[in-house]
């Protein structure tokens, strides 16, 4: 990474030449491991963002100005990548960014924004020798290997051909197709091929639901609904991952209910993760899992042992949601769990009950992402809308990244998004 003392954007090399770096961050060196799949490497979607132009430009006062910038930069990203990504400081000036729901050309004209809004904000104007963004080609151990990332491409071609069509500019877009993007968002952040969509498209896992019967040990059966639902990343206008929907647990439903409710869930999220494999390319799920499976041992080890076979996957392509947080749940025993399962998953999200103490239960517990079930809202009409700002206002501060589920209809992504939302999905459209 950047070699000890200022360094000016003429000094680093100019040559496509692949560069090799060593980290010494414990930290950083365990997520280096979490993407050494030559798989996501050669998608493009890891790539190197350098900060020495501001580094320089502060020079003796940069030891006592690093930690604003680096919490300014922080925000930025975790703004821009949403909870199916990842980032991680390497050193003083650069950061690693990892965007498998969006490889190649996408992620890499996603840093070169993202390090280009970062610039203008502390130099106050742009340099082409000070934005640097490198592709990460190789991982092994501490070591990474990168080179530097054809610049002029992404700015001219931002957009159009060479990395898809552009994307819509807002999530109207997507609500106009009627729950499916605009053909003009960009393919591959959203199916991973080459050429355009056609009118009716489908993402691939949207449309996908099955059903079954369950009959949980002295307990009335029931009929368990699994659907596979796009999510939209709001502000960028994309379906950026995908939430295993299900619907029909009984009201009462209790321990051991949630259990044969998460067992569906987990052995269809590794059912889905396998065909990933199969097929190559990266993916972003949701997998919903209720509180009470995961603070039980005995459970836990149940559904974690549906997932042995795609280990790995589950470390890159999962977010887990865990349900039934309310004001009951104790926030040591919740961090407890969250440290169980977190080095197990892409991230970990909160699924809370839209009440203040429900909210001020998960603060400070460490997820990365802060989720709410539509139909607690009654999103519909105008009163809809105020309950979802209210919800969203409430939840101010916890994470960057707030998702509803469960929309009654795509036209509310738009609502959702002027309420202050990052991610929405919507409801299954219901059986024919």
């Amino acid at each position: 990474m950047s070699s000890p003392g200022p360094q000016t954007p003429s000094e680093k090399p100019a040559s496509s030449e692949g560069r090799v770096d060593r980290i010494a961050s414990v930290a950083a060196r365990d997520t280096l491991e979490r993407l050494q799949d030559p798989s996501l490497l050669a998608s493009g979607a890891v790539n190197l963002i350098g900060l020495d132009a501001i580094r320089t430009k502060l020079g003796d006062r940069w030891e006592g100005k690093r930690a604003r910038v680096w919490e300014h930069v922080e925000r930025e990203i975790e703004r821009t990548i949403g909870p199916s990504n990842l980032f991680v400081r390497l050193d003083d000036a650069t950061y690693l960014v990892a965007l498998p729901s969006s490889p190649g050309f996408a992620a890499q004209a996603t840093c070169l924004t993202m390090l280009q809004d970062v610039l203008k904000f502390f130099l106050g104007e742009l340099r082409p020798g000070d934005v640097a963004v490198r592709n990460v080609s190789a991982i092994s151990g501490s070591e990474i290997v990168s080179a530097p990332v054809d610049l002029r491409r992404l700015q001219g071609g931002a957009g159009q051909s060479s990395g898809g069509p552009a994307a819509p500019s807002a999530p109207s877009e997507a609500s106009r197709q009627g729950g499916g993007p605009s053909v003009a968002a960009p393919f591959s952040a959203i199916l991973l091929a080459d050429q355009d969509p056609a009118a009716d498209w489908r993402p691939p896992l949207a449309g996908r639901s099955f059903s079954k019967t369950l009959e949980p040990p002295k307990r009335p059966p029931f009929e368990l609904v699994v659907a596979d639902e796009p999510v939209w990343h709001l502000k960028r206008g994309l379906i950026t991952s995908f939430i295993i929907d299900r619907a029909g647990a009984p009201p009462d439903a209790d321990a051991v209910v949630h259990e044969e409710i998460d067992m569906v869930v987990f052995r269809h999220a590794a059912e889905l993760l396998a065909e990933q494999a199969r097929q190559g390319g990266p993916l972003a799920l949701h997998v919903p899992v209720h509180f009470i499976s995961l603070a039980t041992q005995r459970t836990r080890l149940r559904l974690l042992s549906l997932t042995q076979s795609v280990r790995e996957a589950m470390r890159q392509m999962v977010l887990l949601e865990i349900c039934g947080l309310d004001a009951g749940v104790p926030p040591s025993r919740l961090i407890e769990v969250i440290g169980l399962v977190r080095s197990l998953v892409g991230g970990v999200l909160g699924r809370v009950r839209p009440s203040r103490p429900a909210l001020a239960a998960v603060r400070g517990c460490g997820l990365k992402g802060v989720v709410v079930e539509a139909p607690l809202l009654s999103p519909l009409g105008p009163e809809g809308e105020v309950r979802m700002k209210a919800f969203v206002a409430a939840a101010q501060g916890l994470s960057p990244n707030l998702i509803i589920h469960g929309l009654p209809n795509a036209g509310l992504i738009d609502a959702a998004a002027a309420a202050g939302f990052s991610h929405a999905s919507a409801a299954p459209p219901p059986p024919k």
